[in-house]
Parts: C-alpha cells; sequence; structure tokens
C-alpha cells in the first residue's frame, strides 16, 4: 500500500499538472523545477493538440490565443473522467457548455458547433452496429425500406453545418436538423441537411423498415403531392449515400 506522503505527493502533482500554479511546486519534494514546467507544458500540449484537432472550426473561429485559454480554464478546473484521450473533447464540450456562460453569451452559437464537430469523431468510433437484413435490389415505390443503424439526428438553432460561425448572425436562428450515418462500406462520416419532413421518415424507418405508400401514411396528415414528390425525392437520395441501405 502506498504511504499517505507519497499519495500525498502523487495529488500535488496532478494538481500542478492541470493548473500550473507555481506555489504547488514547492510543496514537491525531489523534483527540478525546470523539469516540472516541461512536464506540465507536455501535459498540456496533448490536450491541446487532442482539443484543437477535435474542434478544427471552433479552433479558426475563436483563434489559437482564445483556444488556449479556454483550454487551459477546463484543464485547470475540470477532472477528467475518461481514461480514453480520444474522448477528452467530449468532456470539454459539456464543460464549455456549462462553465463558459459568458463566452456563450457573446457567440450563442458555440454549443452547436460543439455539438456539430464532435458527433463526427463520436459516430466514426462508435462500435459496429448490427446491420438488419436486407437486400440490395428491390422496388423502390413498392418495397419495404431499410434503414442504415448507424445514424443519428442533430438538431440545431443555428446552420453550423452550412456556414462558417464567423457568418453566423442572431438572424439565422431558427430549427435546423442534419443527418448524421457512417457510410457501410467506406466508414466515413457524412453529413446530410434535413428538414422536418426528412426527419419524421427517418424516425418511422427507425421503428420499422417501411414501403413509401406506408410512409406517406404516417407522416402526411393529408394527401399532398407535392409533399409525396418530396419523399420519394428524399428515398432517393438516400438510397445513394446509404442512408437507407437496402429492401427486406
Amino acid at each position: 500500500m502506498l504511504s499517505t506522503s507519497y499519495q500525498r505527493q502523487q495529488s500535488i502533482l496532478a494538481e500542478y499538472t492541470r493548473s500550473g500554479n507555481d506555489e504547488l511546486i514547492k510543496k514537491l519534494h525531489g523534483v527540478k523545477e525546470k523539469g516540472i514546467r516541461y512536464y506540465r507544458e507536455l501535459i498540456f500540449n496533448i490536450a491541446y493538440d487532442t482539443i484543437t484537432n477535435a474542434y478544427p472550426i471552433l479552433t479558426d473561429f475563436l483563434g489559437e490565443e482564445q483556444m488556449k485559454l479556454l483550454i487551459n480554464n477546463f484543464y485547470t478546473h475540470h477532472k477528467c473522467q475518461t481514461f480514453q484521450v480520444w474522448r477528452m473533447p467530449e468532456e470539454f464540450k459539456e464543460y464549455v457548455i456549462q462553465n463558459e456562460l459568458s463566452l456563450i453569451e457573446k457567440h450563442p452559437l458555440i454549443p452547436d458547433l460543439l455539438h456539430f464537430e464532435w458527433i463526427e469523431i463520436e459516430m466514426f468510433m462508435m462500435p459496429d452496429e448490427e446491420f438488419p437484413p436486407h437486400h440490395k435490389e428491390g422496388n423502390i415505390l413498392k418495397d419495404k425500406l431499410v434503414l442504415n443503424p448507424e445514424i443519428k439526428i442533430l438538431a440545431l438553432q443555428f446552420p453550423v453545418h452550412l456556414l462558417h460561425p464567423s457568418k453566423i448572425s442572431e438572424k439565422e436562428k431558427g430549427q435546423y436538423f442534419v443527418l448524421v450515418h457512417r457510410h457501410p462500406e467506406s466508414k466515413e462520416v457524412v453529413f446530410t441537411n434535413a428538414n422536418a419532413l426528412s426527419v419524421k421518415i427517418i424516425l418511422q424507418l427507425n421503428e420499422e423498415p417501411l414501403s413509401i405508400p406506408e410512409i406517406e401514411q404516417k407522416v402526411l396528415q393529408q394527401s399532398n403531392l407535392k409533399f409525396k414528390e418530396q419523399i420519394k425525392q428524399f428515398i432517393r437520395e438516400s438510397m445513394n449515400s446509404q442512408i437507407i441501405i437496402g429492401f427486406q
């Protein structure tokens, strides 16, 4: 069992690594000040590189100095719960949303941007889902359609998937949807701009395979030729992009 004093030294080292508080160096026994500073810098740079690589658009938008300050705040005040380095940006996302309120007040699109950039990593790293039985060939107008199980719907208030954040103002605030799926063959994460009708279709197909007539019956309150054509067009595009993987 580790002695109490050794555990205390470990705790001080961990606290210094997070905060960079020079007063803590004086409490560490048998360490070289220059070396321990380099150690802290090395660990911080790993965190900085990991987070900025996860959020390149946010980094470009805020600038390097603002990101360093933000990451230093995170690293100083947040005790990471994950032991997987690639998941650190997820905790950074939650920290910023919950704690950096003045920054979000200045740039209210930041929570959307964080969710948008993180979901690409989350989808890429997700465990493989079991794909339901399906056929590649079928009648698109009559046969039941099978949805790609590796898909998520992202709801946003700002169009961060369409415009650089520097070009987005409060007047663009509204309701936006993005379909995020992983291509079953290439494993590429694909983003598709969507509307409310598209989301309704995906939600219905997520429950069970359906044919286009069955989809129309479930998502349309009344017969509407315009919306029926939109449904058919969306289904065709979804087949091409592998949001829909085939026929039951």
